[in-house]
């Protein structure tokens, strides 16, 4: 976070997530970059200038960063009655370096810049009452960074959506082939094992929590909360957030052009796997907190998912089930 940080921070209560039936439309940074992009088509207007409509979508998309030097001091002390306790509190950040740029254009202060952007965009949010809007703190450093913020109730609707549209839901079947079965051998070339590895890992675990019923068939309740009764995420030790944060960023990868997937797809299965050793489902955690047992196996069905895809769809080899 930016050390110089502005006196004036803007709280403001919704953004309205637009999920909609594609498969890869869960990318938080598209959200901030779509919102980011309206807001400049009507700030250009009192600024006196105009951007090529591709350019700014390109040049805003670059601008937007995940960050994770926060996840270690996160405090998750939540105050009554208050949309965002601190920004501290989010498990999720992302920042925005946009007004640094456009400071060149508008001969106005990165710091000013970003102040009438949010300006302009806390006039423009739909604060309807939607199950589906997001809680958002903004913060403006005083060299004009942005920082957004999601909290936890935030996070919570963004991981049952993503459960829901990559129907991925606790019913899944693992025990018939994944479209990876069919595919070729990994090439010699890619040293991709331990990824594999990763994922049937993951898929023996959602079996063993149908098993255990800790994962429900579709004609079964599972009236199971990402939230705790204080609506704090279940998932807040360090390794539920690191996997947490990377799911974002493999999200965000699927919208983007073009990624490194072999590097994406080891450095993902690695998180994974110290999730895996520090974080236990069956057990301990499954007689003393079921709820968090449960939510934990979600976070691995969803990992499961998104690792699958890389390995089948982005670097054509098979994602095994079963080792």
């Amino acid at each position: 976070m930016d050390n110089n940080v502005s006196k004036k921070t803007f709280l403001h209560k919704f953004f309205k997530l637009a999920f909609n039936n594609e498969k890869t439309s869960l990318s938080l940074k598209e959200l901030l970059q779509q919102m980011l992009l309206s807001t400049l088509d009507l700030s250009q207007q009192s600024w006196n200038f105009t951007f090529d409509p591709r350019f700014a979508a390109r040049t805003i998309g670059s601008k937007i960063v995940l960050l994770h030097s926060s996840i270690e001091s996160i405090s998750f002390d939540r105050q009554i009655q208050q949309v965002l306790s601190t920004p501290q509190s989010a498990p999720i950040v992302y920042r925005s370096s946009i007004a640094l740029l456009l400071a060149s254009y508008t001969q106005k202060t990165p710091q000013i810049v970003a102040e009438e952007l949010i300006d302009y965009l806390v006039s423009t949010i739909d604060n309807s009452d939607s199950q589906l809007n997001l809680n958002l703190c903004v913060e403006i450093g005083k060299s004009g960074l942005i920082d957004f913020y999601f909290d936890h109730e935030s996070m919570a609707i963004w991981l049952e959506k993503s459960l829901v549209l990559l129907d991925i839901k606790t019913n899944v079947d693992l025990t018939k082939s994944f479209l990876g079965e069919s595919l070729k051998s990994t090439p010699s070339n890619l040293n991709l094992f331990p990824a594999q590895y990763i994922h049937a890992r993951c898929c023996t675990l959602l079996r063993l929590g149908i098993r255990e019923k800790l994962l429900f068939f579709a004609d079964e309740a599972q009236a199971i909360s990402w939230l705790d009764h204080q609506n704090n995420l279940w998932l807040r030790e360090e390794a539920e957030l690191i996997l947490l944060r990377q799911l974002c960023l493999i999200t965000d990868s699927f919208r983007a052009e073009s990624s490194n997937w072999q590097k994406l797809a080891l450095n993902f299965s690695a998180i994974i796997a110290i999730f895996l050793a520090e974080c236990r489902v069956i057990g301990d955690t499954q007689q003393r907190n079921p709820q968090k047992a449960i939510a934990r196996l979600r976070l691995i069905a969803l990992s499961q998912y998104w690792l699958q895809r890389i390995l089948v769809e982005k670097l054509k080899v098979v994602a095994p089930t079963s080792l």
